[in-house]
């Protein structure tokens, strides 16, 4: 399969927040906005988007994460605030009609973001189905408790590898931020895709390295969605949507059960080799095979046309 050219990166001033982009593509090809998952940032798609020909694949960092700006200190990071962030990035680039490939939590930006514009052409979820973390009803005002408690200890503590005012807490090489980044994860990346993941993520330093995203993504939301939220959200998308799930990923086991009953009618769900990263761990053709083929049913431009002929 023929790959696209090489990736440009841009950065884009949404409301005073200067959010970093990767894209590629031409520019007068199908629009497809990737969205990354909870710690994570544009290199997720840096071998799914080459394969995508014919697509313009704009993959922008979520504030906080990968090269992207922080939110202020008195503020936090929500699901429907990435939604605002990412709607206003499309309409930035002039995208009034574009589709999305969501992984994990960005699936759960991408089931806000369909309720709030008409323009998404088709969502494709990438071992993802909504919003990844909610709080149980009667549970919301405990754990709002627990999540500021949290908030105010992590700042009178120092957590090792970020920059802090002294600009001394930082990994002596490469290897030692990445061994964090695979040990602190759960279900993380295997060794080549958590390296793509962690360079974008990682500021050389005169003698190390520090990460760059913000350490307070580590803390839970003070007012997650709930579960029946999470689900709401998910029956009400009416554009044409697929989730592509790792069989050994996060929907594996009961966590499919849970979500099922909450899609939408027409959701059409796929199986595919690997586990949470399948999308980056080595990316089979047949993967960017099938969301083209998906896409030409829903796209009247360039890519329609030239599958026409």
């Amino acid at each position: 399969m023929r790959s696209q050219s090489s990736p440009r990166e841009h950065l884009l001033d949404i409301n005073g927040i200067e959010i970093a982009v990767r894209a590629w593509g031409d520019e007068e090809g199908v629009p497809v906005l990737a969205l990354h998952g909870w710690l994570d940032n544009a290199a997720s798609f840096e071998r799914l988007a080459p394969q995508l020909a014919g697509c313009f694949v704009v993959a922008p960092d979520l504030v906080g994460h990968g090269r992207s700006d922080h939110r202020r200190v008195d503020s936090g990071y929500y699901l429907w605030e990435h939604a605002e962030d990412m709607l206003a990035v499309a309409e930035s680039l002039g995208l009034s009609s574009f589709h999305v490939l969501a992984h994990g939590m960005g699936s759960g930006v991408a089931s806000i973001l369909a309720a709030l514009t008409s323009g998404i052409a088709s969502l494709h979820f990438l071992d993802g189905m909504g919003a990844p973390f909610t709080v149980a009803e009667d549970d919301r005002v405990a754990h709002m408790a627990r999540a500021y408690r949290l908030k105010r200890l992590v700042r009178r503590s120092r957590l090792p590898g970020f920059v802090t005012p002294d600009d001394d807490a930082r990994f002596d090489t490469l290897e030692h931020a990445l061994d964090q980044r695979r040990n602190g994860l759960d279900g993380g990346p295997p060794s080549a895709a958590a390296r793509l993941l962690a360079q974008r993520d990682l500021l050389q330093l005169r003698d190390g390295y520090c990460w760059r995203h913000d350490p307070r993504l580590d803390l839970p939301e003070p007012m997650p969605l709930t579960e029946r939220e999470a689900c709401d959200l998910l029956r009400q998308i009416s554009c044409p949507l697929y989730l592509l799930l790792g069989r050994e990923g996060a929907f594996a086991g009961a966590g499919y059960a849970q979500r099922q009953m909450a899609l939408p009618r027409h959701a059409q769900v796929s199986w595919h080799p690997g586990g949470h990263h399948f999308h980056l761990e080595s990316p089979a053709p047949a993967l960017a095979r099938q969301i083209l083929r998906n896409l030409v049913r829903h796209e009247t431009g360039a890519l329609g046309r030239r599958a026409n002929e």
